[in-house]
């Protein structure tokens, strides 16, 4: 039961942060938005995570994790409760605000709870279980928000959402145990501690590249399918975020293993996986885009999972201030990753973008290469 909560509460924090995706078009139609505006509901749930998750890094550590997950939990249902009556943009866009100042309430502490509550020997596996709940979230979020908003209207998505959450509170009061290896850390400034640790900071860099990638393969791919030779319709286009499944099949498989062969061993050959699938993309056939995009999924979220547990495998003390900061970056480089491809694409088009996606994941293994085992407690893990 401990596991599905886990999973649950995850999952539930990506559902509240993908789901308005498809529902886009509609308040764009309805507000008379132009895209670039009616995005900002998206933008700014990511920014504001972000920052909320490096403002309150070193808080994290100071309170128990249950009752920040349970209260974030809570927090989380009054957003969605919220929109579902709202008639203005401005008002939804308040709110997508206040998710990102809640989310990180789940996320983070999440994190740092399940690398000191499992042995170290079954962190991988856990912190697989933990990214595949972000990579299920994120699938459902967006599949079901459709649907719903088809049969019965946008404000109905949101009054659903918010009852899931209301349920997963309950969960988490109900079945989620009080921390027994919690080590509470009374230092405000315990965050700047994980500065010093060029490892830890290698790792941060490695996320920030990951997500940076991710975010804008899968932000551009939608304009080089819908175009010259492909022209897929909106429907065609959305079917291609079905490849995040491989993100379930990958995100566990590779925690499992990287209990076993290490987790630099692990994020580096997701890494490969996902420059291989990137690189497909060129080929300019149909097949070879839905295969990249599927190897580009599958060996992201194993190597998201390897690095997840990396860092609580590397952070002995202050683990919520470190999680904090590696979701910081992390989210850093998906913000970025929407934007600077953008610039890029004007001139080069996909071929920038895959030059630029590609290039950074590069960038990556080489971090990756470069990172010392020093600072390290767990030298036979994070080998």
């Amino acid at each position: 039961m401990l596991l599905l909560v886990l999973f649950l509460a995850t999952a539930n924090a990506f559902i509240l942060l993908y789901a308005p995706q498809p529902l886009l078009p509609i308040w764009k139609n309805e507000f008379q938005l132009s895209i670039s505006v009616v995005s900002h509901t998206i933008s700014i749930t990511i920014i504001t995570l972000a920052i909320t998750s490096f403002m309150l890094a070193s808080k994290f550590d100071l309170y128990n994790r249950k009752k920040i997950i349970l209260l974030a939990s809570i927090a989380l249902i009054i957003p969605s409760a919220m929109i579902a009556v709202s008639d203005s943009f401005h008002t939804i866009l308040f709110w997508r605000f206040a998710y990102g100042l809640f989310i990180p309430g789940v996320t983070a502490v999440m994190m740092a709870y399940t690398s000191e509550e499992f042995p170290a020997k079954h962190r991988g596996k856990i912190m697989g279980i933990y990214v595949s709940a972000n990579v299920g979230g994120g699938l459902l979020g967006r599949v079901i928000s459709g649907p719903i908003a088809d049969l019965f209207s946008w404000k109905a998505v949101f009054g659903c959402m918010a009852m899931f959450s209301t349920i997963v509170a309950f969960l988490v009061w109900l079945y989620l145990p009080n921390p027994k290896n919690q080590t509470k850390n009374n230092n405000i400034n315990s965050s700047l501690i994980h500065f010093k640790n060029p490892t830890l900071v290698g790792t941060f860099a490695i996320g920030f590249a990951q997500f940076f990638a991710f975010i804008s393969f899968f932000t551009y791919i939608p304009f080089y399918v819908s175009g010259a030779p492909f022209h897929l319709t909106v429907t065609e286009v959305s079917l291609l975020y079905l490849t995040y499944a491989f993100g379930l099949l990958s995100a566990p498989i590779s925690g499992y293993i990287s209990d076993r062969i290490g987790r630099r061993w692990t994020m580096a050959n997701g890494h490969i996986i996902a420059v291989i699938g990137i690189l497909l993309t060129l080929f300019g056939t149909l097949p070879t885009i839905i295969i990249g995009a599927s190897l580009l999924v599958f060996g992201n979220f194993a190597s998201q999972s390897a690095t997840t547990a990396f860092v609580t495998d590397i952070a002995t003390t202050s683990r919520g201030a470190a999680t904090s900061l590696y979701l910081f970056f992390f989210y850093l480089g998906g913000s970025l990753g929407s934007w600077i491809p953008g610039i890029i694409w004007d001139e080069f088009a996909w071929n920038g973008v895959v030059l630029s996606t590609a290039g950074t994941i590069c960038i990556a293994l080489m971090i990756n290469a470069s990172l010392t085992k020093k600072s390290s407690s767990h030298q036979n893990i994070s080998a």
